[in-house]
């Protein structure tokens, strides 16, 4: 059903754009046949294209935040911590995008210390104003894959000492 009605949506987003498509030329006083074409086709594929600019650059940038960001930071002397905790942090909102984009950093600490000695980025978007409605709450988020530094220092088993303690 909700495909039928984004189906219905954007047949009347199509019959609206080439309605208005079709009758600008004649409002704006354009008599050339050429211009009129040319304003048509132009007025055509922005309304259809207008709307989702905001998604297609916004998500492009995502992308690349994600590619810069997605790294694991590992300080010095982390093969030596024996328990570690996870510290509290909040989310953080990005500016500077067309997008939302929300960024949270994950940050573990030496249980005995409090020294952070691992920590990475996650970044999390809804996309553009189009896609929030048609993710229907869903939404994109990156970040490093299961990094080799994490699997290497055993960080579970670290978690769980921490605990302990």
């Amino acid at each position: 059903m909700i495909g039928l009605t984004f189906l219905a949506i954007g047949l009347l987003w199509l019959a609206f754009s080439v309605f208005v498509g079709r009758k600008l030329p004649r409002w704006l006083g354009i008599r050339n046949p050429a211009g009129k074409w040319a304003v048509t086709v132009a007025a055509v594929a922005v309304l259809l294209i207008g709307p989702f600019v905001d998604e297609i650059v916004g998500m492009r940038q995502f992308e690349r935040l994600c590619k810069e960001r997605a790294v694991v930071w590992v300080g010095p002397g982390a093969e030596k911590v024996t328990a570690a905790k996870k510290a509290a942090t909040k989310q953080e909102d990005l500016s500077g995008y067309w997008i939302p984009i929300h960024s949270r950093k994950v940050v573990y600490l030496d249980a005995a210390s409090g020294i952070p000695f691992l920590g990475y980025e996650t970044l999390s978007t809804k996309g553009g104003r189009i896609a929030r409605v048609a993710l229907l709450g869903g939404e994109h988020s990156c970040r490093p894959p299961n990094p080799n530094a994490m699997n290497y220092l055993n960080i579970d088993k670290l978690l769980e000492e921490g605990k302990t303690k």
